[in-house]
């Protein structure tokens, strides 16, 4: 897992190089809004990991998709941030309107992504154990 965090972060330097020389910026104008795009995923991977070994373990289902919805509210700050801080960095949006667009969409965003991944992995879980107890094995 960690050489696929170390190849993210690589493959995430092309995009901010191009940025960089239509911008017309330095490396270190470039380094929080490439963090701010790197995050999310080096945030996610791990969770997802460990959700997956939860889920080899046998844990409930109910738990598992607990698990996953709250896994979303990192994900979804995480992305939130990295639209948002880099439109406010490279004066693209009014920082006052990037933090209140910011807040507008936090509000919205994590309790609908909570929702959806969580009755989605439950059926996925419970559909996964059924097929396991049944003798079925669905994939």
């Amino acid at each position: 897992m960690f050489l696929g965090l170390v190849f993210w972060l690589v493959l995430e330097l092309g995009p901010f190089c191009i940025a960089g020389r239509v911008f017309k910026t330095t490396a270190g104008e470039l380094a929080g809004p490439y963090l701010a795009f790197a995050v999310p995923w080096a945030v996610m991977a791990p969770l997802i990991w460990w959700l997956r070994k939860c889920e080899e373990r046998g844990v409930s289902p109910k738990r598992l998709a607990q698990g996953w919805g709250l896994s979303t509210v990192p994900l979804g700050v995480a992305v939130a941030i990295a639209v948002f801080y880099p439109g406010a960095e490279f004066r693209l949006m009014d920082r006052k309107d990037a933090v209140v667009s910011f807040i507008v969409v936090e509000l919205f965003s994590v309790p609908i992504l909570y929702c959806t991944l969580y009755y989605m992995a439950l059926a996925i879980a419970s559909s996964r154990t059924s097929g396991k107890l049944g003798g079925s094995h669905l994939k």
